[in-house]
């Protein structure tokens, strides 16, 4: 896989999902170009458009899963799967550490790759469509051993834990997925500058990624949620 050279889908329900997965492509060297997709695109009555647009548009579907199989919600996955791949997309699953063995075993959703949602890295994502490309099973990838996790509540009495007002600009931006550049750009600020600036909030949060960072946000009440996120669009 040339640097560069690749083209990725993302299909997610949630936009935290689907923008913390955008940003890593953002980052990732070897990725020419992503398109993200809602997964009602794929289950209207007639979906034959999206599809079409789907298989023209990528070299390799990155779908976001609650689950491995293929059952109630998750059915469509599988669905879209089967027609994509008979059309030559790859098909990467990003699952719960809970699904990956199951589905790995034997997914009912037909994939290429599984990566796990707790290992979720820029650099192991990349990996993962490396091999998912080569055709080569990618095993799941180690979720880092656990550890007890403070909530940002309990984190809040230590010193410099609290996020500062620029922080907290920071990661509105980051749930809404938007990049370092981008995020430059909305502060007024150099590129190294917001890069630098959303490392300390993973820190401060305690989050290796975008994702979990945007995830623990919304949880904690951190940012404000938009019309859309608020309806779990």
């Amino acid at each position: 896989m040339n640097q560069g050279s690749v083209r990725v889908a993302v299909v997610a329900r949630g936009e935290v999902a689907r923008s913390g997965l955008a940003a890593m492509l953002e980052e990732a060297a070897r990725v020419k170009q992503s398109t993200v997709f809602r997964p009602e695109e794929f289950t209207t009555a007639s979906p034959e458009d999206a599809v079409q647009l789907l298989i023209l548009s990528c070299d390799v579907v990155v779908m976001w899963c609650v689950n491995g199989s293929g059952t109630g919600e998750e059915a469509w996955a599988a669905r879209l799967a089967e027609v994509v791949r008979r059309n030559g997309v790859r098909v990467l699953l990003v699952l719960p550490g809970a699904e990956v063995r199951r589905a790995a075993s034997g997914a009912v959703v037909p994939c290429d790759g599984i990566l796990d949602q707790d290992a979720l890295t820029v650099h192991g994502l990349e990996e993962a469509l490396r091999k998912s490309i080569e055709g080569t099973q990618p095993a799941p990838a180690a979720r880092p051993p656990r550890r007890e996790r403070r909530t940002v509540g309990e984190r809040a009495g230590f010193p410099g834990r609290q996020l500062t007002e620029r922080e907290r600009r920071v990661l509105e931006l980051v749930v809404e997925g938007l990049s370092n550049r981008q995020i430059g750009q909305a502060l007024d600020v150099s590129e190294h500058v917001a890069k630098r600036t959303v490392a300390i909030v993973l820190s401060k949060l305690d989050c290796p990624n975008r994702t979990q960072a945007a995830a623990v946000a919304l949880r904690e009440g951190l940012v404000r949620l938009g019309p859309d996120e608020a309806l779990g669009a």
